[in-house]
């Protein structure tokens, strides 16, 4: 098992995806970082009448002083799911080229356990999760000393809180995206699904048929809502729920993507 992971860990190094989906990400963060100065200090205020957007950036969001170094990676990443969804599409490309190109059977013809090939993808996509979202806060990080300190920086404590549980619920969410590949083998189907759980359209409108029975309790317990809105510190017991959820998640997908890849033809 751990050749396969060093085998996945070198291609995910020389893939091209893993660096233009983190591109994204980055650029993303410049923008909303830049958006960001022009509305809350004089300098910004003064380029951005130059440019005439000054009454465009006049809105009902929140001040920045309500902000933080952690809550402005929430809201530029997690809060509206673009990091799930980047994250998604990347597992998506990586898995299901492995069925196009037939890479598949010869690995299957060398490691006849299948269930080592499932685990295998899983810590892949956990590594490559860890270092995106320790590299993208780290980018958020130095953005706000080259815009000037927009925001204050966040206890450190806290930090490895929220990372630590964002980590976990997109491990799982990846394992789900797997689960999604070994089914269909359809990049289009493992893209889309990426796009529609990320953004919680899926979830939305489940929510909206549930609540007229009076059982809305159920989102409290999916990987959507325990990474939009969880908790940014550890306060009661309650709190790590979110790590609850995310390791039963990433156990149950990670044993169906087993069970399915077992009964497959290859």
């Amino acid at each position: 098992m751990f050749n396969l992971l060093r085998m996945d860990l070198y291609r995910l190094k020389r893939s091209r995806s893993v660096y233009i989906c983190f591109a994204v990400l980055l650029v993303i963060s410049i923008l909303c970082f830049w958006l960001v100065w022009m509305e809350s200090t004089p300098q910004g205020l003064t380029f951005a009448a130059k440019i005439g957007i000054s009454e465009t950036l006049q809105g009902d969001s929140l001040p920045v002083e309500a902000y933080d170094s952690l809550l402005m990676f929430r809201e530029i990443a997690m809060d509206g799911g673009a990091y799930s969804a980047i994250l998604g599409v990347l597992v998506t490309l990586f898995v299901c080229l492995d069925f196009q190109s037939g890479f598949l059977k010869n690995i299957m013809s060398l490691h006849r356990h299948r269930w080592k090939y499932v685990i295998s993808k899983v810590m892949t996509a956990g590594i490559l999760s860890f270092f995106y979202l320790t590299l993208h806060y780290v980018f958020c990080v130095l953005l706000n000393v080259l815009f000037g300190h927009l925001v204050p920086f966040t206890d450190f404590r806290n930090i490895l809180f929220y990372l630590a549980n964002a980590w976990g619920n997109t491990t799982a969410f990846s394992a789900l995206i797997i689960t999604v590949c070994f089914f269909t083998r359809s990049i289009a189907a493992g893209v889309l699904t990426s796009l529609l759980l990320a953004s919680g359209i899926v979830q939305s409108l489940i929510y909206a048929f549930t609540s007229l029975f009076h059982i809305e309790g159920w989102q409290n317990y999916t990987l959507y809502y325990n990474l939009v809105f969880a908790p940014s510190s550890y306060v009661k017991i309650g709190d790590l729920r979110g790590f609850v959820v995310g390791l039963v998640f990433l156990i149950l997908y990670t044993v169906i993507s087993t069970v399915s890849l077992t009964r497959q033809d290859i």
